[in-house]
């Protein structure tokens, strides 16, 4: 029997988290019966090269690099998470030092700005999106620094490296179910419009009858009662299927900021 690989390295936000997708993922092989191998691939590990593996199946990859890759990955499942509806929804949220005492945006201009790479939806995309309005000012932030992952955004922000980061709402919620102080310690300037969420994915590659068992077995794990404390944990109601076409508005949200003369968080 073939082995494929499980990563869920965008949401292991603690150990605890990590955990808990470790669960899940011993759990959907036992349902679907296919070996599943969890793969670290902590940071610095380039996750394009992660989701450019043949023997992906079941890894947490972003709608922008999706989208920009030509939709080919094979949609399993995406979490309902604390902002979804009947559909697998997230946005960016901009955080501050709550010592800043900014309510909005528009106060933090002038000060510095963090950002994740261009791969990203909720630290590039989504972000530059929600600045772009703003564009004809010139620029908008005195620094711009970019971070490989949301810890490192939050830490500098943290140790006042940084005055503004964008995190994904989803990974915000699974922070701060296990570190609820710092939503003392954080304020939230700015959100985002919902898109589709994040989503564990296969290969291209991957067989018909794998991602048919790999979808049937995530859908079966969602409705069972002993999975009720690791979706708890994860902050979940469940997994849904997402449509490939639920991600064409990212490639939209790109060309209005360019549109509006902002090519880059800055």
């Amino acid at each position: 029997m073939t082995t494929l690989v499980a990563c869920s390295r965008l949401y292991n936000v603690t150990t605890r988290h990590a955990e808990a997708w470790r669960m899940l993922f011993a759990e959907v092989s036992r349902l679907s019966g296919i070996r599943l191998s969890v793969l670290e691939w902590a940071a610095p590990a380039p996750l394009g090269e992660l989701w450019r593996r043949p023997d992906l199946g079941l890894a947490f990859i972003c709608g922008r690099p999706y989208v920009q890759a030509g939709a080919r990955h094979r949609i399993i499942g995406a979490p309902l998470g604390p902002e979804a509806g009947e559909k697998a929804a997230y946005r960016t949220v901009l955080l501050a030092r709550s010592s800043s005492g900014w309510k909005r945006v528009e106060e933090s201009f002038g000060s510095r700005l963090a950002h994740l790479p261009a791969h990203s939806q909720s630290g590039y995309n989504a972000l530059r999106f929600m600045l772009a309005p703003f564009a004809s000012q010139g620029r908008l932030y005195a620094e711009s620094v970019e971070f490989d992952t949301p810890a490192e955004c939050l830490k500098a922000l943290r140790e006042g490296r940084v005055d503004v980061v964008p995190l994904d709402s989803y990974w915000y919620a699974l922070l701060v179910s296990a570190k609820r102080e710092w939503q003392e310690e954080f304020c939230i300037i700015g959100r985002s419009p919902l898109t589709a969420m994040p989503f564990l994915a296969s290969s291209p590659e991957a067989d018909d009858g794998v991602v048919r068992d790999l979808r049937g077995a995530l859908a079966e794990w969602s409705r069972t009662s002993c999975g009720e404390d690791v979706r708890r944990e994860l902050c979940m109601h469940g997994f849904v299927l997402p449509s490939p076409s639920d991600y064409a508005v990212l490639a939209e949200q790109e060309a209005e900021a360019l549109r509006l003369g902002y090519p880059c968080p800055i």
